[in-house]
């Protein structure tokens, strides 16, 4: 591997995938901070990660070194208005070339490396087939919304805030794939012959027909939770499966039970569900649900307990209901609510 002055190719393949430790991730921050031209250097190499993990799986037979003998030429050509040396071209692994170009070069590159050994189409939102059939895929994003879509096979998809969700326009194939990044509640439509898969962050979670959410923002755990059927979640090797009220977690190339928690999917259920629950948590599980900004005045109250169920209720009267129950009062500052009191008897 190459080393980028004080940090290595290694460690920002690990930060990449985010099997880096604590202490590599403070080093990867640290080296963020010293530059600007730092910041533009990893989201290049994230750029090239991105699409050669989505790249990889595609079982394409292709001639890497003819396809990266011809970039490094462009290579050179360009690089000779910047007085660029010459690279030596080898029938070798292009791992084993030695960083001599600018960054947004390399990454140029390597991109255009990509495009030649699988088709232009795939970065235009395309996939092919095995025997190299088209497949037109869409897109659905939020930011600062939700949004339900019906997929083709009439599958139901909830998508939370900050969310991608890649499909194809139509299922041709013996499974049903799509690709999601941040968080969403799915209601599978049945169909025995063609598992429903879904690609978060190198899990894998696929079933036949049932509903589930599954939450896969970036440098977070991915976390599946269970609301009717049955569902296998798979990271490489390790799986588990999990039926109605049950939950796992995959943390680096683990995959466990942990404690389940309903209250995660009220983004797209509006129920919610508490029992004993300490206030904190339940601030925690209404800020989430209702996307608004809920604080506590200060941690006295937030060991208060309470047990309620909430069903599609305004977000104005479960505050009050919390208040009302709890002895405390309600505070609008702008758009943040804030919760007042002096403690719990």
């Amino acid at each position: 591997m190459n080393n980028h002055e004080n940090i290595s190719e290694e460690l920002l393949a690990r930060y990449l995938a985010e099997t880096a430790s604590e202490s590599e991730i403070l080093q990867i921050k640290n080296w963020l901070a010293q530059s600007p031209a730092n910041e533009q250097e990893l989201a290049a190499y994230k750029t090239i990660w991105e699409y050669s993990r989505s790249l990889h799986k595609k079982k394409i037979s292709v001639n890497t070194d003819a396809a990266w003998n011809k970039v490094k030429l462009k290579m050179y050509k360009t690089s000779l208005k910047a007085d660029v040396k010459k690279p030596e071209i080898l029938n070798s692994n292009p791992g084993t070339i030695q960083r001599k170009f600018p960054v947004a070069l390399l990454a140029a590159a390597v991109v255009a490396l990509l495009i030649m050994a699988y088709g232009f189409h795939l970065f235009k939102g395309g996939a092919f087939t095995p025997n190299n059939r088209e497949i037109a895929t869409a897109e659905v994003t939020t930011t600062s919304n939700t949004i339900e879509k019906v997929l083709p096979d009439g599958t139901k998809v909830f998508l939370n805030y900050n969310s991608t969700l890649t499909y194809p326009e139509s299922f041709d194939g013996q499974v049903r794939s799509v690709y999601l990044k941040g968080e969403a509640f799915f209601e599978v439509k049945p169909d025995a012959a063609r598992p429903f898969i879904i690609e978060a962050n190198g899990t894998e979670v696929k079933v036949l027909g049932t509903s589930f959410n599954v939450k896969a923002y970036a440098r977070e755990p991915v976390r599946v939770d269970v609301a009717t059927g049955k569902v296998l979640v798979r990271k490489e090797k390790k799986e588990i499966y999990l039926i109605k009220g049950e939950s796992a977690e995959v943390v680096a190339d683990t995959v466990r039970s942990i404690m389940p928690d309903m209250n995660l999917m009220g983004y797209k259920t509006q129920i919610f569900d508490f029992n004993a629950t300490d206030l904190e948590d339940v601030v925690t599980s209404i800020r989430n649900g209702y996307h608004i900004d809920l604080r506590l005045s200060n941690a006295k109250i937030s060991q208060c307990r309470l047990t309620i169920r909430f069903e599609k209720e305004p977000v104005d009267a479960t505050l009050s209901v919390i208040a009302e129950t709890l002895d405390l009062k309600i505070r609008r500052e702008g758009k943040t609510y804030w919760l007042d009191g002096s403690g719990c008897q």
